[in-house]
């Protein structure tokens, strides 16, 4: 069976041990995805011997942004998988409960905290919302 058969059929190459997987065999959490900067376990491939780090929220706007750019993380990169496999009815089933799950995130923290970009809903017309806050070279971390 040549390549192409194998693409057709929803089966990709595992760089690390040069075999053929199917992508959504298993995926990482979201958080785990995260950190490891790849949602497809069957497709991560460690590097030597680095391990990931454990990001750590210290503060409620903290928690609520690494929550969002850990479903954002995993939506996009889903986003990435359907690009290449449209008609993968469990991944996007997936795929949009991130998406909703993510804007979801992202208006509670814009609700709270203010506009994460510069078309948010939550930007006002007339000022830039973020001038009116604190840089964040301007807090304090505690380090």
């Amino acid at each position: 069976m040549n390549r192409y058969n194998y693409f057709n059929n929803n089966w990709v190459r595992n760089m690390q041990t040069n075999n053929f997987v199917k992508p959504n065999q298993s995926l990482y959490s979201p958080k785990e995805a995260f950190e490891k900067g790849n949602l497809f376990a069957d497709l991560y491939s460690q590097y030597k011997n680095y391990k990931p780090i454990t990001l750590k929220a210290n503060t409620e706007r903290e928690k609520m942004l690494l929550e969002l750019s850990q479903i954002a993380f995993a939506a996009h990169e889903l986003n990435l998988y359907l690009d290449v496999y449209p008609n993968d009815s469990s991944m996007i089933a997936l795929f949009n409960d991130y998406r909703d799950r993510a804007n979801q995130l992202e208006k509670n923290y814009e609700q709270k905290y203010g506009p994460l970009t510069v078309d948010s809903e939550n930007q006002e017309t007339n000022y830039f919302a973020w001038e009116s806050g604190s840089w964040p070279w301007e807090r304090d971390f505690n380090v």
